[in-house]
């Protein structure tokens, strides 16, 4: 694997109707998690012409995140969660450091975001679903990604007083997810529970050994952090 969206069309191809992610609303088959990120990629790329820039998406903790994860890596452009819950100077702070990102967020939240960066760099998930999305435009891009560019950046927890990003590439990941699916023999069999925040990095764990070995992520509404018993099936 060369960049990590080789790892969803490897799956979407090879298991297209298995599902994916499953969070409290609805499960989203590898094929149609596949839909949304190029729906995604293809708005950005379309409307925005960003290449080797930040992108946040600020969503509630759904498959939608994992959506906008590979749109925007398919776009050619690295990402950063921004968790709804986050207080508001720490999101003023992310923002600042990237230096006015382009925001992905939804209709429920979009006034929050508007907030925060203003109309020009912010777009609705529902509007680029709407739209249709051109996978050739989308490959010539991902012709041109390679394996050191950036995916995604990470804020830590700003205990020192400001959240610093950790910069990662595809490489990066890639090399710690063949490890991780290899000592863990994770296929497409195994049952993943996401807890972890996705703007922490143990969730990267979860995520990407379930778009490489086409395994199931269930995300684990928090209310069954305290009630684990709840978890089985």
């Amino acid at each position: 694997m060369r960049i990590v969206t080789d790892y969803l069309d490897h799956s979407a191809a090879v298991f297209p109707d298995k599902a994916a992610v499953v969070d409290q609303n609805r499960i989203v088959t590898f094929k149609a998690l596949k839909e949304e990120a190029l729906h995604i990629a293809s708005y950005i790329i379309k409307h925005f012409g960003k290449w080797h820039a930040p992108v946040c998406f600020y969503l509630d903790k759904s498959a939608c995140c994992i959506s906008a994860m590979m749109g925007i890596a398919y776009s050619g452009n690295f990402y950063t969660p921004i968790d709804t819950k986050m207080p508001t100077a720490r999101i003023e702070k992310i923002l600042e450091t990237l230096e006015k990102p382009l925001m992905i967020t939804d209709r429920k939240h979009l006034g929050q975001v508007e907030q925060f960066i203003g109309d020009d760099d912010v777009f609705c998930l529902e509007d680029a679903m709407d739209e249709p999305y051109d996978e050739e435009k989308i490959q010539k891009i991902t012709n041109q990604i390679i394996d050191t560019d950036v995916l995604y950046v990470l804020f830590t927890s700003g205990s020192t007083g400001n959240p610093k990003g950790v910069i990662i590439g595809h490489r990066s990941v890639i090399d710690y997810t063949d490890w991780v699916t290899n000592t863990f023999h994770f296929d497409e069999n195994t049952i993943l529970g996401n807890q972890a925040p996705f703007y922490f990095d143990n969730s990267i764990l979860d995520i990407y050994s379930m778009l490489k070995t086409g395994a199931t992520m269930y995300i684990i509404p928090q209310i069954n952090f305290a009630f684990p018993i709840k978890c089985i099936r």
